[in-house]
């Protein structure tokens, strides 16, 4: 039997769409249309900077016609900008608005007493090693799914 009660998978998946879920609700009662998927991207062009949405979708695990789909929203609710790369017309370059800026302040200690909440409980070693241990699987796994195309049985 694959008894998924005792999969980490499945806790990480849970895990996720519970805390999506609930940052979104979070942000929203707090008057924030953003979402858990447009926090991701905000979060990284608040750290990073301008990127290109190849680049945002490199970064969140998120694929690309995902990110553009995002991008389109997130403008048009005036928290980006997409510009023209100087040095490549064919890509664009999306960029934190002022507004996108200014919701930093506000939407930054929100998703913090969510993580807060989250770990309430646990020990510091015990999310030092579930966060060591949840790294080493991601580059794991990043690493085999970069090494191409799984084979085919019998190929």
């Amino acid at each position: 039997m694959f008894d998924y009660e005792n999969i980490f998978l499945h806790w990480v998946n849970r895990l996720g769409f519970l805390s999506r879920g609930e940052l979104t609700a979070r942000f929203r009662e707090a008057g924030h249309t953003v979402s858990a998927e447009e926090w991701a991207l905000l979060i990284v062009l608040w750290e990073k900077g301008p990127q290109t949405p190849g680049d945002l979708a490199s970064v969140t695990f998120k694929d690309r016609t995902t990110v553009t789909r995002l991008i389109d929203t997130m403008e048009r609710k005036g928290f980006v900008t997409r510009s023209e790369d100087p040095r490549d017309r064919r890509r664009s370059i999306i960029d934190v608005s002022r507004y996108g800026a200014e919701l930093k302040g506000s939407l930054v200690p929100i998703a913090k007493a969510l993580l807060a909440q989250a770990v309430a409980g646990v020990s510091p070693e015990d999310l030092e090693t579930t966060t060591r241990t949840l790294r080493k699987i991601t580059e794991t796994m990043s690493a085999t799914s970069e090494a191409g195309p799984r084979k085919k049985r019998g190929a």
